[in-house]
């Protein structure tokens, strides 16, 4: 289902239905409620959201698939956000009646081409019939409606939706059933246990690796061997490195020597995760065989960035702290991805002695090195924050945007502004501007 056209769309369904339901508000209004009438208009007009649904789709139709996902789930929360807010101060302001009576509506008609939005919104305020009519008809729904309204549930999480989440873990979809995971193991549920653990077998990667994940968070140590044997059954490295991660969360010292096998697998990602999985280890039982060390400090100088900045990390944790010569080589890489591995170490260990050069790397060429560079010096503190007020102010334009873009993360308003003009300017740097502005916007975890 992470098509373009499909999550596009679903964004504009999903705009669509909630200026249906705000019309249908400013309708059943008394005329005298100016104050509530303005607000209702002001949302029709999409005056409450930072970017308009228009905008973010032609923005998410650019990206890469992978990122599509992420990006739809976080302005869809924030629409959903900002409707429930209209709908909370309409109903303290006017009457609930006038407010909830569209959804209601939509509600008893079953073939309402938004009636699944409407019935998951009422779930969110509490609504009983609401929950029965969804947990009843959800199956009915399409499979992006059942993806949308398990997203909406999952962020209002409430014990009553946890018949729908477990009866999505059957869905015919994978992108379903990954949502349904991710609910249940937030929420701890036990009765999720045994049937997230025969999703382990499923022929779809992506369900396979929410299923790890999520037995990772509930605790699950009895499914070790398990996920061992699926390492070793295992075509996806993907897999494979994730269920290398997920040994570094469960179990004792029993899984250091495969982890330690690991730190020579041919696939990159095994071995980083290995290394990191080591490190986890490390600061749970507080030692590691010193053949073990030894391995990770080789790795200093592996072929690949994320493995060599995992080794330093690891390495640091563990007290070898002279390593600052390595990072500087990584900061001067003419591999970018080494000089934004570099960069991250810097702000992740608190390098001060390094903060001229992260400031020169704020006008690297690549996008990625400059915004991690920026992060990191907004990871010093004051001294951090000093430099990239000077060069929001002083200079060049990819300086400027890269340290709004970190200012705008610690909630500075004034660099928030400055992204938003930028947004709005239509020169050159309109569209990362509005990219950075839409990360911006994502509701709170």
């Amino acid at each position: 289902m992470i098509d373009k056209t499909v999550m596009t769309g679903m964004l504009e369904t999903y705009d669509s239905f909630q200026v249906d339901v705000a019309v249908s508000v400013l309708r059943n209004l008394d005329e005298s409620n100016s104050k509530v009438e303005r607000k209702v208009v002001d949302f029709i007009k999409g005056k409450m959201f930072p970017v308009s649904a228009e905008r973010i789709c032609d923005y998410i139709r650019k990206m890469p698939p992978d990122s599509i996902r992420d990006q739809v789930v976080e302005n869809l929360r924030t629409f959903h956000n900002t409707l429930m807010e209209m709908i909370s101060f309409v109903g303290n302001e006017s009457t609930r009646q006038t407010v909830y009576l569209p959804l209601l509506r939509i509600m008893e008609r079953e073939n309402h081409p938004y009636r699944p939005l409407a019935l998951a919104t009422l779930c969110c305020f509490n609504f009983p019939e609401a929950v029965n009519k969804l947990a009843l008809g959800f199956e009915h729904f399409t499979s992006e409606m059942r993806w949308i309204t398990l997203v909406l549930l999952k962020k209002r999480w409430d014990e009553k939706f946890v018949p729908v989440f477990l009866k999505a873990l059957e869905d015919s979809d994978p992108e379903v059933v990954r949502v349904a995971i991710l609910a249940l193991k937030r929420a701890n549920v036990v009765s999720a246990l045994d049937p997230v653990r025969r999703l382990l077998h499923s022929n779809s990667e992506t369900i396979v690796l929410t299923a790890v994940n999520a037995l990772v968070e509930l605790g699950a140590t009895d499914a070790l061997p398990e996920m061992r044997r699926l390492f070793d059954e295992s075509d996806s490295h993907r897999i494979r490195a994730t269920v290398v991660s997920a040994l570094g969360e469960l179990g004792g010292d029993e899984t250091v020597p495969f982890l330690h096998e690991c730190l020579s697998a041919p696939d990159s990602r095994v071995r980083a995760n290995a290394v990191m999985a080591l490190k986890k280890k490390f600061e749970i039982l507080g030692v590691l065989p010193s053949e073990t060390v030894d391995r990770i400090a080789a790795l200093k100088n592996d072929s690949d960035h994320r493995v060599q900045a995992d080794s330093i990390q690891t390495l640091w944790v563990m007290g070898f702290t002279d390593n600052v010569g390595d990072i500087e080589k990584m900061l001067v890489s003419p591999g970018e991805f080494s000089r934004s591995a570099g960069a991250y170490l810097c702000g992740k260990l608190k390098l001060f002695q390094l903060t001229r050069h992260l400031e020169a790397l704020t006008s690297d060429s690549s996008w990625m090195v400059r915004k991690m560079a920026a992060i990191s010096l907004l990871a010093f503190g004051d001294s951090g924050k000093s430099v990239l007020r000077n060069l929001m102010d002083f200079g060049n334009s990819d300086q400027q945007i890269v340290s709004a873009f970190a200012f705008g993360l610690a909630d500075d308003s004034q660099a928030i502004e400055k992204l938003i003009a930028q947004s709005r300017s239509g020169t050159e740097m309109a569209e990362m501007a509005t990219s950075l502005l839409l990360g911006l916007s994502r509701p709170p975890a």
